[in-house]
């Protein structure tokens, strides 16, 4: 069976699977009223069902896979996902995106089933402004876990946050003292706009 390649001969070995709609946070740029769940709409895909999709993709040539959500650690089976994942034969790399809330406590089983990278979704190093954007007070906690991971070595960390003009534009000396120190890299993410984030969007967008 041929690679997965599109007209422009351009391969995709990387797959991002998502695993769960709901998440634990009200992010302002994204649930700033909470998840609520939609009546009608499809339930997560099953261990048995994920674990055949990811068959079907590693055949094609995909080898990593991220695992996403929503907040994927709201999984109660999120340890069997992973594991199923390092379980498929051609698949090098798992990794999983999350608002690090459970990593302290989790990070270790993640390892053990076989994760390999994590992408911590950290908008502020200021507690206050975290808070404010996430509607949390768990910053230390969270960045504590990503220490956790860093101090293990097995698994790579990485930071995710989105630039909003206002709420944590002024952090970029901080990021590079973070990451001065730290095997971490950062990604920043230009906030996208949506059909019913407008205002919001004008207030706080942040040009790349």
């Amino acid at each position: 069976m041929q690679d997965l390649t599109d007209r422009y001969g351009r391969k995709f070995p990387y797959l991002r699977l998502s695993v769960i709609q709901a998440c634990n946070f009200s992010c302002s740029y994204c649930l700033p009223n909470g998840y609520r769940a939609e009546p009608g709409r499809p339930s997560a895909l099953r261990v048995d069902e994920i674990t055949r999709l990811l068959h079907a993709f590693a055949g094609v040539g995909m080898r990593k896979v991220r695992i996403t959500g929503g907040e994927p650690s709201l999984r109660k089976d999120l340890v069997e996902i992973i594991a199923a994942a390092a379980g498929v034969p051609g698949i090098r790399d798992v990794a999983m995106t999350t608002n690090g809330c459970v990593v302290r406590k989790e990070q270790c089983k993640w390892r053990e089933a076989g994760l390999t990278a994590l992408n911590v979704s950290v908008d502020t190093l200021d507690g206050s402004a975290f808070h404010r954007i996430t509607g949390h007070d768990r910053l230390i906690d969270i960045l504590q876990g990503s220490e956790d991971v860093l101090a293990d070595g097995r698994v790579t960390v990485k930071r995710n946050a989105v630039m909003l003009r206002g709420l944590n534009d002024g952090q970029m000396p901080a990021w590079l003292d973070y990451i001065r120190h730290r095997p971490v890299s950062i990604r920043f993410i230009e906030l996208m706009q949506t059909g019913t984030n407008l205002a919001y969007f004008k207030q706080h967008h942040y040009r790349a």
